[in-house]
């Protein structure tokens, strides 16, 4: 797909899927810019973007936070001058029983995943009704259709994404814009590997053990990687998808079905 000349905002897009998303647009062509809280990594991102033959440019901050997601998208405005896709990868989370989950954990997780989501898209959608057009993707999770122990924060956020991106779908499809959400099952990134040193402690288990026990429950029988989720989004920001809004598309193995 080529989206050469396009203008492409990547909410968490220094590591993991996020990063994955920035490259596999970079190599479209496409005018990436990268949001992350650390302006190093943000950096380091967008000179990636040039070198694989997009525009990268480093946009930091936090979403969870207006003045900070205003300025962002400032910033976007005055490089490329306008933004034809937006998507809301930025995401937390924390593990352990509900019982043992703080309020501060709550409200972050909250802060992040659903917040920065609404703060993103309201900013986006202004821009993109006056243009008639624009594409925003959501990323949600497995988590986000079924519950499972020891995530209760985590998937209530991301069941909160899923009914957001139907609602903010309905609102903007007479206005030429889509919106959908995708969601991943077992990533093999950073994030997964901080996950298992949590989930040892909580269920006795050693990481080989719990890797074992993931993949078993994979059919198609490999973790997933960042490129399967980047892959879908580009589809979802392309006009080979005009007609596809208001969906969670699930990318899972076939873990998650419904």
């Amino acid at each position: 797909m080529n989206f050469q000349g396009r203008t492409v905002l990547v909410t968490g897009g220094t590591r993991g899927i996020g990063r994955g998303i920035v490259q596999v647009f970079a190599r479209s062509g496409a005018q990436v810019a990268v949001n992350g809280t650390k302006i190093d990594l943000c950096k380091e991102a967008a000179e990636e973007a040039d070198s694989l033959g997009g525009k990268g440019l480093a946009v930091p901050g936090d979403i969870s936070k207006y003045e900070s997601v205003r300025d962002i998208f400032k910033e976007v405005y005055d490089a490329f001058g306008e933004l034809d896709i937006l998507v809301n990868n930025a995401g937390v989370v924390y593990i352990a029983d509900c019982t043992d989950t703080t309020e501060k954990q709550w409200d972050r997780t909250f802060d992040v995943n659903c917040r920065g989501v609404f703060l993103c898209s309201r900013e986006a959608s202004r821009h993109m009704i006056k243009r008639g057009s624009g594409k925003i993707v959501n990323l949600s999770s497995m988590l986000g259709k079924t519950g499972i122990a020891h995530y209760s924060h985590y998937c209530a956020s991301k069941f909160a994404v899923v009914g957001f991106t139907q609602a903010l779908a309905r609102e903007l499809a007479p206005h030429g814009i889509n919106v959908n959400a995708v969601c991943p099952g077992i990533v093999d990134t950073d994030m997964m590997k901080e996950e298992l040193a949590v989930l040892e402690k909580i269920m006795e288990k050693s990481e080989e053990d719990l890797r074992k026990e993931f993949l078993n429950i994979i059919p198609m029988g490999r973790y997933e990687t960042v490129n399967d989720v980047a892959n879908l989004i580009m589809f979802l920001a392309s006009e080979e998808a005009a007609y596809i809004t208001g969906q969670s598309i699930n990318v899972t193995g076939g873990i998650e079905v419904h």
